[in-house]
């Protein structure tokens, strides 16, 4: 395949006449001009240009190989405005990877984003499997505990705390735990057999021969303990809405059984395009402003 500088090259001189000329509108020389028409004569195994002292004059193969370097030229021309384009406008698809429950944080504002941008194509994918933005061609993931990937840019988001929760009738039928070894007389509502709860330094864990459900799916756990079945291992902004309705107490409230960080994770690009600047500047804040800031203590798990 021919060099695009060596096909330019050509171009220049039939469309400026002269060595001269081409080597002032390629801002090179006019040695390498000769260079580069000379190579595209070998690879192509005909005479371009025929040149005298005087003029520049295309052979037959010159002006059959003409139309097709202008176009070259064309499309190259147009390319930085085709990439312009794409970086400036606020449009076209953005698709972003989230676990399910972060997923009903993300939803809404997704939905807000949307409506103020309607050149955006959203696509919020939903799945518990930590995806590669890249390999899985993927704009944005939210992504907890650990970004092991120097190739990523990691922006944090804040701290999850699990907690535990019930029902006020739960609760006034069952009675309040005070300390952590009292739970092992409620029905608990978790995923796993085993529970450690924190505060502060202090750590106590728990082994609880059978829970009521041993459920991996914070939705399930936090619909079971709406219904009053138990006592649910919850983080704290999935039982935002129901602790500000009554529907939940928070349990045994000094401890927590977990804490961990959580990231917005994308594949690195400078300069950024603006509709994704966009997207960072409104998902960001809003994000933020749900999840608990600051350095927690530490993760129990």
């Amino acid at each position: 395949m021919p060099s695009p500088d060596e096909v330019l090259a050509f171009e220049a001189l039939a469309r400026c006449g002269s060595f001269t000329s081409a080597a002032e509108a390629l801002g090179c020389t006019k040695s390498m001009v000769s260079l580069r028409l000379k190579a595209l004569e070998k690879q192509l195994g005909a005479v371009l240009v025929l040149r005298t002292t005087r003029r520049l004059a295309l052979t037959e193969a010159g002006q059959r190989m003409l139309p097709h370097a202008q176009a070259l030229r064309q499309s190259l021309l147009q390319m930085q405005p085709a990439v312009d384009s794409a970086q400036c406008a606020v449009e076209g698809p953005l698709v972003i990877s989230t676990y399910v429950s972060v997923s009903q944080l993300l939803a809404p504002i997704l939905a807000e984003l949307a409506c103020e941008q309607p050149g955006l194509q959203l696509r919020l994918e939903v799945n518990n499997r930590v995806q590669d933005p890249i390999a899985d061609v993927l704009d944005f993931c939210v992504r907890s505990r650990k970004v092991h990937d120097d190739s990523l840019v990691a922006r944090p988001l804040g701290w999850v705390e699990e907690a535990l929760y019930a029902t006020p009738d739960y609760l006034a039928t069952q009675g309040w735990p005070q300390e952590p070894e009292a739970l092992a007389a409620h029905r608990l509502i978790m995923d796993g057999r085993c529970l450690t709860l924190c505060r502060g330094e202090e750590l106590r864990t728990l082994s609880l021969a059978s829970p009521l459900l041993d459920c991996n799916l914070y939705q399930n756990n936090l619909t079971l303990t709406l219904q009053g079945r138990g006592i649910g291992a919850l983080p704290d902004f999935l039982v935002q809405p129901a602790l500000a309705a009554g529907q939940l107490r928070r349990v045994l409230p000094d401890w927590h059984s977990d804490r961990w960080p959580v990231f917005l994770v994308h594949p690195y690009r400078q300069p950024m395009p603006r509709k994704y600047q966009v997207f960072l500047d409104f998902v960001l804040p809003r994000l933020r402003a749900t999840l608990q800031p600051g350095e927690p203590g530490a993760a129990v798990r």
